[in-house]
């Protein structure tokens, strides 16, 4: 992931200012402010990469233990299916000359509609183990996860709440979240975790809280104010849902969020 860069605005500034500085004190004197800046700017990329890195080893952790998951189910499912067929020869070893036995003994008929109804459910058995294997998209089948970005920069009424649409999907299993409106609907209940990533503008901030059934369930602060660069902010809650509960951002004091794929919300099913 690239790492934001310093904008080009606050080094003209900083320029300007060891320019003018040069005029009026010794030409060796260091300039304070362009020190204060550029360890301000490297703080923020070691967070919001930390922030990230947290983030995407907690998701590979869920994906991995839902391909264990299943694992363990098509071994259970090939166990079944070799008691099935011991069954089945160890019936029709006890029936190698059933069918003169069959015509004169009822019995020899129920163990016949027996054989029948085990070599059915092996069958049955059988197609759902090949589906299983034969489908490299099971793993994201059965995973609930989506990732969705703001594809064009956002201005706000301060103090005015929004829901904020997240409209552009970058990924996800299930069609759970919806782009035009932003909201998540949970496809199942669980435990979920929400994260969301903000970059703002100097001078610019964007509160936010996270909503679940219109009930504050998380804030988030990304106040950049009296920042002459640019300012990444990310939150995460873990919170257990119900089945169709809704989940989305709204605002609660923010003027302004960057577009272009830096913002984004994402959530996943542990």
């Amino acid at each position: 992931m690239a790492a934001l860069q310093l904008p080009w605005f606050c080094i003209h500034v900083l320029a300007t200012a060891a320019a003018s500085q040069s005029l009026t004190t010794d030409t060796k004197s260091e300039n304070p402010v362009t020190v204060v800046c550029v360890n301000q700017t490297r703080d923020q990329e070691m967070n919001n990469l930390r922030q990230q890195l947290n983030q995407e080893t907690t998701i590979r952790l869920s994906l991995t233990r839902q391909m264990y998951s299943l694992v363990d189910d098509m071994i259970t499912m090939k166990k079944q299916m070799e008691k099935m067929e011991a069954k089945v020869q160890e019936m029709e070893k006890k029936n190698n000359d059933g069918e003169q036995y069959l015509k004169l003994n009822s019995t020899g008929d129920q163990t016949a509609m027996q054989i029948s109804q085990i070599q059915r459910d092996l069958l049955n058995l059988t197609l759902t183990v090949d589906t299983v294997c034969s489908d490299d998209t099971s793993i994201e089948k059965r995973a609930v996860v989506f990732n969705a970005a703001i594809s064009n920069t956002l201005n706000f009424q301060f103090n005015t709440p929004v829901n904020v649409v997240y409209d552009s999907v970058l990924y996800q299993t299930g069609n759970a979240y919806n782009p035009r409106n932003g909201f998540f609907t949970a496809p199942s209940g669980g435990l979920y975790i929400f994260s969301w990533s903000t970059l703002v503008a100097p001078n610019k901030i964007f509160d936010a809280e996270l909503l679940v059934n219109g009930q504050r369930k998380g804030l988030g602060n990304c106040n950049n104010e009296g920042n002459p660069s640019y300012g990444n902010c990310a939150n995460t809650i873990p919170i257990v849902l119900k089945f169709k509960d809704e989940v989305n951002i709204r605002t609660n004091t923010a003027n302004y969020i960057h577009g272009n794929h830096w913002s984004s919300f994402k959530g996943w099913k542990v």
